[in-house]
C-alpha cells in the first residue's frame, strides 16, 4: 500500500467512527456499520489528531505542442517540479478541518514564445458536524495560473498570449446523510477572476445541487446539476456577425447536469471505474454568440496493488453553436467542435519515502473551423519524494 494509501485509509476510519450509521462516498473501505468493533475503536483512537502528508516531484518530459496551435507548433523539451501539502485532522468530534496546497512550475528549453508555465492552488475547509447525519463545509479556495492560452472567442480575431489569472472561491456547503445508503448535497459558490490585462475580469456565482446512492460496497451513483452565471468587468456583447457592441456589458450563463458511476470491481478494491456523462447549456445576454451545447462523456480506470498504482482516463465531448458559422456563403454551416482526451499514468513505490512515475498525455481539438483545431502531445518521467506523520 502506498503513503498516500495509508492516509486515506486512516482518514476512512475516522470517518467510521464520526459516522457509524452512513457510507462515506471515497471507496468502500469507508462503509459504517451501527457500532464500532472494539479493536476497531482501539485503533482509532491511537490515530494522530493531526495528519500531514507532504510531497515533492521533479520530472523531465517533452510536449510538442505548446501554444495548442493549429499551424506552426512549438515543441520543447521540459523539467517540472511541484510541492504538494495535505493536512487532515480527524474527525473524532463535531469539528473538521483540512487543507491542500499544490504548486508547480515548469520551464521549456527551446520555445521561442514561452519558456514556463506555473499555477498555485490552494483548498481550506472548515467543517462541523451536526450528529451522524449533517455536515456543513465552508471551502475556500485561491488560485493562481501563469499560462500560455489561445484566447480567441470568434474566427475574426485569433489572440494567443499569456495569461496570468488570479482568483478566490469561497461558499458554504451542505450534506445531509438521510439514509444509509443515500445522501444529497447542496453548495453555493461566489468566485472572482482577475487577470493581469483585465480582460476577463469578472464575478462568478454558482449554485450545485448531487443525490447519490450507494448498492452495497462496490457501486455508488451520483446525479448533480447546477447553474452558473457570470458577469465580465469589461468584456462587449457581439452581435451574430461577430462585431462587437462597444457600450454593452457581456454576461454568460450556464446550465449543466451530471450523471456518474463509480465501481470497485474486486473485494479486495485494487480496480475502480469511474464513468461520467454530462450535459451543458452556455448562453450569452445578447445576440447569443457565444452560445453552444456540449454533451461529454469520460471514463477513468485505476488498478492499484501493493507499491503499483496504474491509471487510464479519456474524455469526448462535442460542442455545437447555435449562432456562429464557419466559412462564407449564403448558408455557411454552423460551427462544430469535437474535443478528445487521454492519459496514462504508471507508478511504483520504491520505499517509504520514493516513489518513481511516467505519465504520458494526449489531446485532441477537432472543428469545422480549423485555425481552432490542434493536437497535443506529452510524455514525461519523474521521481517523488513523500513524507507524512
Amino acid at each position: 500500500m502506498t503513503t498516500l494509501s495509508r492516509l486515506v485509509v486512516s482518514f476512512v476510519c475516522a470517518l467510521v467512527m464520526a459516522r457509524p450509521a452512513t457510507r462515506a462516498q471515497n471507496g468502500p473501505a469507508a462503509e459504517a456499520a451501527t457500532s464500532v468493533p472494539p479493536d476497531m475503536a482501539s485503533f482509532l483512537r491511537a490515530l494522530p489528531k493531526w495528519t500531514v502528508f507532504t510531497a515533492l516531484n521533479a520530472s523531465y518530459g517533452y510536449k510538442d505542442n505548446l501554444l495548442l496551435s493549429y499551424a506552426d507548433e512549438e515543441r520543447s523539451a521540459f523539467v517540472r517540479g511541484s510541492a504538494d501539502l495535505m493536512l487532515m485532522r480527524a474527525p473524532r468530534g463535531p469539528f473538521e478541518y483540512t487543507l491542500f496546497f499544490d504548486a508547480e512550475r515548469t520551464h521549456y528549453f527551446t520555445a521561442p514564445t514561452s519558456d514556463h508555465d506555473a499555477k498555485v492552488w490552494i483548498r481550506t475547509e472548515p467543517a462541523y458536524r451536526l450528529g451522524k447525519k449533517w455536515r456543513l463545509g465552508l471551502p475556500l479556495t485561491g488560485f493562481y495560473y501563469d499560462q500560455v492560452f489561445d484566447q480567441s472567442d470568434t474566427d475574426v480575431e485569433r489572440l494567443i498570449a499569456r495569461t496570468k489569472v488570479e482568483g478566490v472561491m469561497a461558499g458554504p456547503t451542505v450534506r445531509w446523510d438521510f439514509h444509509p445508503s443515500w445522501w444529497i448535497e447542496a453548495q453555493a459558490v461566489g468566485q472572482k477572476k482577475r487577470y493581469e490585462d483585465g480582460s476577463n475580469d469578472g464575478r462568478t456565482g454558482e449554485g450545485n445541487l448531487s443525490l447519490a446512492w450507494s448498492a452495497g460496497s462496490r457501486f455508488e451513483a451520483t446525479i448533480s446539476g447546477g447553474r452558473r452565471w457570470r458577469d465580465f468587468a469589461q468584456r462587449s456583447q457581439y452581435s451574430a456577425s461577430g462585431r462587437e457592441l462597444p457600450g454593452t456589458e457581456l454576461k454568460i450563463s450556464e446550465r449543466e447536469g451530471e450523471l456518474r458511476f463509480d465501481i470497485w470491481w474486486d473485494e479486495a478494491t485494487r480496480w475502480k471505474t469511474t464513468t461520467r456523462a454530462s450535459h451543458l447549456r452556455y448562453r450569452d445576454n445578447g445576440s447569443g454568440f457565444f452560445d453552444f451545447r456540449e454533451e461529454k462523456v469520460a471514463q477513468e480506470l485505476k488498478w492499484t496493488d501493493g507499491p503499483w498504482l496504474v491509471r487510464v482516463k479519456g474524455s469526448a465531448s462535442r460542442l455545437d453553436f447555435g449562432v456562429q458559422t464557419v466559412g462564407v456563403g449564403i448558408d455557411p454551416p454552423s460551427r462544430v467542435k469535437d474535443e478528445f482526451t487521454g492519459d496514462f499514468h504508471i507508478e511504483r513505490q520504491l520505499s517509504k519515502r520514493w516513489t518513481v512515475f511516467g505519465t504520458y498525455m494526449w489531446e485532441r481539438s477537432r472543428s469545422n473551423d480549423e485555425f481552432t483545431s490542434y493536437t497535443m502531445n506529452e510524455g514525461l518521467l519523474g521521481i517523488r519524494w513523500s513524507w507524512e506523520k
